[in-house]
């Protein structure tokens, strides 16, 4: 197939090469696109060449410019203010030799006006006050100590200073020079000369026409330009504040110093549709500098006509180009056919050796069908049948078939649906050579699908392997299953065969310690008793273990109160944290609802094991409590967040992933320190995972442990009845016993050690007790006698408790009712439902305490009024 696609590659090419339209296009769109770079690069290259001519004529006037107002005025002017600084009039009234204003004074100022030709001549004292001026305006008695070229002067250096004035409101440029007394390091006053504006003026006019100038401050402000319109007004923007200072400084007088409509921060602008370059030459006046603008406009007639070359020369190529083109397309043509006829037999050649190898290498069976022979097939489908190739071809396709009947079945089923579309993934199994049959999938696909006489084609799989795959995974699967139900039917038998002698234990314990017995021996008894409540936590953890593997657990969705609940927790663990000295707290949400749906009894059995865990492992400080929303959950099926956090000895980072191992603790000395058998926390998990939670932790040692897990909650309506909390149904528990009056009590136990134990019970509360040793013993004692009350076992040799209660139930008059309570070990889960659905009325297991069985019978049997307990129970001796 590559070299079909290569082979088809090198023919597309070829064709498209000498006679397709890509190589003209390319080249014209190439020639088109290079012409118009050209204009572009001519257009742009025209207005440079002319930028830069006018440019070199525009330097040349710019530096002029600059050198004569620097050497016929700024240089001219500062030399003569500083010359008539010297003069001896000026230093007498200075140094207050001669009076203010005298007329030799004023002599020589009125000399120096004429002969500069100035607009004004006065000498000011260091005060800043004019002590003498010529006589055109006459300044005399005037102060102007803020003019900064009396302050530069007052320093001992000459100033120059162009402003407009205070008092003519007329600009010009003020020079200003120190006076000095003779053996005076400091000024005594200073000489000002202010030039005419037409001084400076005169530079810039003789320029109009040609240009434009401009004379401009530090701040690009215009104090002189060829463009009277101009003047005071601004080349940039300026930010407000130094507007102001300008303004408030007073030396372009009152002028708003409005910007012009362009800017000269850059080399080119634009105004009033004129193109102008800038040229900037500083003066020798601080940060002053002249600026001239010249038009410069595009060149049209330049840009037209090297354009309109550049054009020619563009078609003249295309036009080239296209007959080039022709020339070799006409040459192509000639070798086109020779060329495509060998590709096109190599090309099939090399397509019909693809074909063939893929054919023959297939690892499914692959038949060409037609006419119902067999037309073609490969290797594989030889070998999938033990034939030879030559032994099938043109054979009838029903040789594959287990017999007529089978193939007519097949053509029934799926032929016809070739006429609409692909016969795909048909189990069906074909007979091979030696009449064995070979389970596999067809899938075919006709040649064309409205005449089917053209043939069609069929993939054969081997299926057999997928099949064995598929008998083993079933044998796999239903013996898991078998082995689930025994490993329950093992712990059923467990828990029976463990809690029977422990029922024996506990009660004959109970029985001992409710005697008048020495303190040495009660002490005794009672670390008795302790040992075998420790012992069936123990046992029920190893059950609820082997349950949660087993998948034997089972959700109760039953409607509890959640406050109530938690208190019935945390209750029974405050006398061992007292003793401890700790603190238990609880703190719930006033958001998260008190009604709540859920199994109130796992969810004590986690919160009760995760409880335990921390007053183990905490020695000091407190065990707190948190119930809340989890965070961003709003839905009305609530998710609700648990936190257990204490302040013990904490998890080291090291041990954080065997917490939740089953039959381990983080640190192997703690089992000895603390004691536990590491199932806790791995069932508290498996319970959590189960109703659909999840749990986790985080710890640090020596600061404490948080376990945190959530649960799905549903609050229910508001119809629904509400169980009364456990706590409350254990102090109605521990209510006083009645007599039993003379009740008689039939019990059902095959144990010797529980008889005795029953049989003393209930006889010391006063019962009349009947024991019988099978359920078939219970019922014909039933039959026989009449009893308030059965106490029935429910694993007995010869009949067990459930055909017993059938029987008595199938026996029972209509109206009578006897009361059956089972008492059995069997704790496993479901026990109690089937208990109750084979007509027993209540339920017990074992180990059984005492004072629940009389509180059990006083609900079924009426007893005797209550009576002094001093007194004791009737019957009871």
């Amino acid at each position: 197939m590559k070299g079909q696609q290569e082979t088809a590659g090198r023919a597309d090419q070829g064709e498209t090469g000498p006679i397709g339209p890509p190589f003209p296009v390319i080249r014209l769109m190439s020639i088109g696109m290079l012409t118009i770079l050209l204009v572009v690069i001519i257009a742009l290259a025209s207005d440079q060449v002319t930028l830069l001519l006018h440019r070199k004529h525009q330097q040349p006037i710019t530096d002029n410019l600059a050198v004569e107002i620097n050497t016929f005025f700024v240089q001219h002017y500062t030399h003569s203010v500083k010359d008539l600084a010297g003069s001896t009039e000026i230093v007498d009234v200075c140094t207050r030799r001669n009076s203010i204003d005298n007329p030799s004074l004023r002599r020589v100022l009125n000399a120096v006006q004429g002969a500069l030709d100035v607009a004004l001549v006065y000498v000011m004292n260091t005060e800043g006050t004019v002590i003498g001026s010529s006589e055109e305006q006459s300044l005399t008695g005037k102060q102007y100590p803020f003019r900064p070229y009396f302050l530069r002067a007052l320093t001992g250096e000459p100033s120059l200073f162009p402003a407009v004035g205070v008092t003519t409101n007329r600009k010009g440029f003020y020079f200003s020079a120190p006076v000095y007394a003779p053996d005076a390091e400091k000024p005594v006053g200073v000489v000002v000369i202010k030039t005419r504006s037409e001084s400076i003026d005169t530079f810039f006019s003789a320029l109009r026409g040609k240009l434009d100038a401009l004379l401009l401050s530090p701040d690009g402000v215009i104090f002189a330009s060829t463009r009277a319109d101009w003047n005071f007004r601004t080349v940039w923007p300026l930010s407000a504040a130094r507007l102001e200072e300008l303004k408030a400084s007073r030396q372009f007088s009152d002028y708003a110093l409005q910007p012009l409509s362009f800017s000269l921060q850059g080399t080119r602008v634009h105004h009033n549709g004129i193109r102008a370059i800038v040229d900037l030459k500083p003066l020798q006046i601080e940060g002053w500098q002249i600026a001239t603008l010249e038009s410069v406009p595009f060149p049209w007639v330049e840009a037209v006509v090297f354009c309109c070359v550049a054009i020619f020369l563009g078609i003249l190529s295309g036009v080239v180009a296209l007959h080039t083109y022709r020339e070799r397309q006409l040459a192509g043509q000639l070798l086109a056919g020779k060329e495509a006829s060998e590709r096109s037999d190599a090309a099939h050649l090399t397509s019909v050796r693809e074909l063939e190898t893929i054919f023959s290498a297939s690892l499914v069976g692959i038949v060409l069908v037609r006419d119902g022979r067999i037309a073609n097939a490969n290797r594989r489908m030889s070998e999938m049948f033990g034939y030879s190739r030559k032994e099938i071809l043109d054979e009838d396709i029903r040789q594959f078939f287990t017999g007529r009947r089978a193939f007519r079945r097949f053509v029934r089923r799926h032929l016809h649906l070739l006429l609409d579309s692909d016969v795909e993934q048909v189990e069906y199994p074909l007979k091979k050579k030696d009449g064995t049959l070979l389970p596999c999938t067809l899938s075919g696909k006709a040649i064309n699908s409205s005449n089917l006489a053209e043939g069609t084609v069929w993939v054969v799989e081997d299926i057999s392997r997928r099949k064995a795959a598929e008998k083993e995974l079933e044998q796999a699967k239903e013996a898991a299953e078998a082995a689930s139900i025994a490993k329950g039917e093992f712990l059923a038998n467990m828990s029976h065969e463990i809690r029977t002698p422990m029922n024996g234990i506990v009660g004959l314990t109970n029985l001992l310690l409710s005697e008048n017995l020495p303190e040495d021996q009660r002490e005794r008894l009672e670390l008795i008793q302790r040992l075998t409540v420790r012992l069936m936590i123990i046992i029920n953890d190893i059950l609820d273990f082997s349950k949660l593997e087993a998948g034997r657990f089972e959700l109760e969705q039953q409607p509890f109160s959640l406050r109530r609940t938690l208190q019935e927790i945390i209750r029974p663990l405050e006398p061992t944290a007292a003793k401890k000295d700790l603190q238990l707290r609880l703190a719930v949400d006033p958001a998260v609802p008190d009604g709540l749906m859920g199994d109130q009894i796992k969810l004590m059995q986690v919160l009760t094991n995760l409880l335990d865990n921390s007053l183990k492992f905490t020695r000091q400080g407190q065990i707190t409590v948190h119930v809340n929303f989890q965070d961003g959950d709003q839905a009305e099926g609530r998710t609700l967040l648990f936190e257990v956090a204490d302040t013990g000895i904490g998890i080291l980072p090291a041990y954080h992933a065997k917490v939740f191992e089953s039959f381990s603790q983080a640190d192997s000395s703690h089992s000895r320190r603390f004691g536990g058998t590491g199932l806790g926390l791995s069932i508290s998990k498996g319970l959590v995972a189960l109703m659909g939670g999840k749990i986790w932790f985080d710890s640090e040692p020596d600061r404490g442990t948080r376990f945190y897990f959530t649960l799905p909650f549903v609050a229910p309506g508001d119809d629904l009845s509400w169980p009364a909390d456990r706590q409350s149904q254990r102090d109605r528990d521990k209510s006083p016993v009645l007599p039993g009056c003379g009740k008689r009590i039939l019990v059902a136990e095959d144990e010797y050690i529980n008889n005795i134990l029953m049989r003393t019970l209930l006889k010391q509360a006063g019962y009349h007790v009947t024991v019988v040793n099978n359920g078939r013993e219970a019922v014909d004692a039933w039959r026989g006698g009449v009893f308030d009350c059965i106490l029935m076992d429910i694993q007995m040799p010869e009949m067990d408790g459930y055909e017993a209660v059938a029987r008595i139930r199938d026996a029972e008059k209509k109206g009578e009712h006897i009361p059956v309570i089972a008492m059995t070990a069997h704790a496993m889960s479901g026990d109690r439902l089937k208990c109750l659905a084979a007509g027993m009325d209540d339920y017990i297991s074992k180990p059984i305490d005492g004072a629940t069985v009389l509180q059990l019978l006083q609900r079924y049997v009426s007893v005797c009024p209550e009576v002094d307990t001093e007194a004791g129970p009737a019957g009871s001796s």
